[in-house]
């Protein structure tokens, strides 16, 4: 049996993923036809990387062997990242099961053997005069190809060790990477939920993937049902993922230790030559425009009539009892689409294909990884990963996942595969654009004063998570990498302390703290992932910038981001973005952000009060 989308939208269990229609799930196939084929690339790219480590002793022969050997390195790292990719996918789209599990093991000790295999190569290439590269890339139109990695590459010299030790630290990686992987398989295969009552009293299944579904309830009891059973079912493990925790923590401070960086932050930064002034800049502007977030709490204190306070099962709550429009994924797919014209005929026409080519797994299935996310790499279609219920939000989302793809699809279209990637700090830019332009899309095709008043809360929503949430998670980030840095221990109560401090700051007067939330910390994957999350942060304030800028047709800049979008990282992240248009480096585009947040509470407050749903 096949389930339609228009039974998702209203399912109320979690489906076996062979229930459902096969244009729903992703193209694994186009990436490996089956697992035998991955099995002999494997096999095929292991004997590449072993064969990297003969390469060694050899960069300062000349141009020529210099560029045979940044060459091997370019087709064994691509064929490996399509590997990986196809693994992860298979592992993540049913982590109950073992045997791609064990897949996904093995890509990634394939990847640390790559790392081991080629670490010398960064001590040896820095040993050769930079005066010696520029005259090999003078002479070499195909070596100078790499001005830019080599430039990237000179400016952490201080940083690489010498090539015994990188090759320790190589070696180190499977070890590392044991926190994130079993936080991943607790929080994904092995924590169970309960059950609660939904509005209607029928019984529903709890998954953490259906976690924001229920906080939008508007009944109150099921979103602190929902909230107390699935943050819950996370807080009982609270000394598990405190220690999971702490060993990324430490591994971190492994690599500052060891490279000899003068802070975490410091460390996670300056990968990807981000001014420290750019993130402090974020946390003080945010700091400055907090009165903003605890208005916008009082506001919905007064409109949902909550006596006792804002709770953190109130936090997404919609600001309208109405019942909010659902859309089948066609119609998601459809509206996606009409929202993205802005950025032209030849973009349209690519994301179209993604469609029809099935980059998207789009419902939750049983085991299925919670979240969304786009995967792929340069030998391989762009991957999403949906959990898609039906709502606004899951259309957003796979508009918001559509736009990374999107930038994957354009810089590997356009640069070879040394800048095909792009940084994370870029990463974010190109999907909340997405979102802001479908939220305007949307808007302005809405007259009736409660529908705008459910968009504009959505869209408030939108801001807070992304600009205010994600600055307070970094916050708490930075705070624990300090505490560590001063040997403060980081455990379930040292964690849960510093959590409550912050959420506290943040939400201001109408907020009330329950102890459960203390804990809340423990179902955030991101906290593994070293100083990511500031960047949903600085990426919405820079798309909000260009998606004004785009909608009201500014001569050139839609132009000039469709070149940011095809740029990979062929510059530094910062200057790329000053490419489109933004500069990071200062207060303004945040400050821009807040000046947006405002306006939209203004149109709220005004709507709430014509609606007599204010006191």
């Amino acid at each position: 049996m096949s389930i339609t989308a228009e039974e998702t939208s209203s399912a109320t269990k979690v489906r076996q993923r062979g229930e459902i229609d096969k244009k729903y799930l992703w193209a694994t196939e186009d990436c490996f036809c089956d697992i035998d084929a991955w099995e002999t690339e494997f096999a095929a790219v292991r004997e590449r990387v072993g064969a990297l480590a003969e390469f060694k002793g050899t960069l300062g022969q000349g141009a020529e062997q210099l560029l045979k050997v940044l060459q091997a390195r370019d087709e064994a790292e691509a064929r490996l990242d399509r590997v990986y990719v196809y693994a992860s996918l298979l592992a993540d789209q049913d982590t109950r099961v073992g045997e791609t599990q064990g897949l996904k093991s093995r890509a990634r000790t394939l990847a640390i053997s790559y790392n081991q295999a080629l670490s010398w190569l960064d001590p040896e290439l820095t040993s050769i005069p930079f005066e010696t590269l520029e005259s090999w890339m003078r002479d070499s139109s195909e070596l100078s190809l790499y001005a830019q990695a080599f430039d990237d590459l000179f400016r952490r010299k201080k940083y690489i060790l010498p090539p015994r030790e990188e090759e320790l630290l190589a070696m180190a990686g499977e070890v590392r990477a044991t926190p994130m992987t079993a936080y991943n398989l607790l929080s994904n295969a092995d924590l169970k939920f309960p059950t609660i009552k939904d509005e209607r009293g029928e019984t529903r299944e709890l998954d953490d993937s259906s976690f924001y579904l229920f906080m939008r309830s508007t009944d109150r009891r099921v979103r602190k049902d929902a909230f107390n059973a699935i943050v819950g079912a996370h807080a009982g493990h609270r000394n598990t993922a405190a220690a999971l925790l702490n060993g990324a923590v430490q591994s971190h401070i492994l690599t500052v230790k060891a490279r000899g960086y003068d802070s975490c932050l410091a460390a996670a930064l300056h990968d990807g030559n981000i001014p420290q002034v750019v993130y402090r800049t974020l946390v003080e502007t945010i700091h400055e425009h907090a009165g903003l977030l605890h208005r916008y709490q009082d506001l919905r204190q007064r409109a949902l009539k909550l006596s006792d306070g804002v709770h953190a099962y109130d936090l997404f709550a919609p600001l309208i009892g109405e019942e909010k429009q659902t859309y089948t994924y066609e119609e998601a797919v459809e509206t996606t689409v009409a929202s993205l014209e802005p950025l032209g005929d030849d973009y349209v026409a690519a994301m179209k294909h993604g469609f029809d080519s099935r980059w998207v797994d789009v419902f939750p299935t049983k085991g299925k990884r919670s979240g969304a996310y786009s995967s792929g790499t340069y030998l391989t279609q762009p991957y999403i990963l949906l959990n898609f219920h039906g709502g606004f939000e899951d259309m957003s989302t796979l508009t918001h996942e559509m736009g990374h793809s999107m930038h994957s699809h354009l810089s590997r279209k356009s640069q070879p595969y040394v800048y095909s990637d792009y940084d994370i700090f870029c990463a974010e830019v190109a999907s909340i654009c997405n979102e802001i332009l479908l939220q305007g899309y949307v808007l302005d095709r809405t007259s009736d004063k409660t529908r705008k008043l459910h968009l504009l809360g959505e869209f408030l929503e939108a801001i807070r998570g992304t600009v205010f949430r994600q600055t307070m998670f970094s916050e708490f980030e930075q705070r624990i990498h300090e505490m560590a840095e001063h040997s403060e221990p980081l455990t379930a109560d040292t964690l849960s302390e510093t959590y409550r401090t912050i959420m506290a700051r943040y939400y201001g007067p109408a907020y009330i703290h329950d102890e459960l939330v203390d804990s809340y910390w423990v179902r955030i994957p991101h906290f593994y992932y070293n100083f990511y999350v500031y960047k949903y942060a600085t990426s919405y304030c820079a798309a909000a910038n260009i998606a004004a800028r785009i909608k009201a047709e500014e001569p050139g800049a839609r132009d000039a981001y469709l070149k940011f979008l095809s740029s990979g990282r062929s510059a530094y992240p910062v200057d790329l973005l000053k490419l489109a248009g933004v500069d990071m480096t200062t207060a303004q585009p945040i400050a821009d952000a807040m000046n947006h947040f405002k306006n939209l509470l203004d149109q709220t407050e005004t709507l709430l009060s014509e609606l007599g749903m204010l006191d």
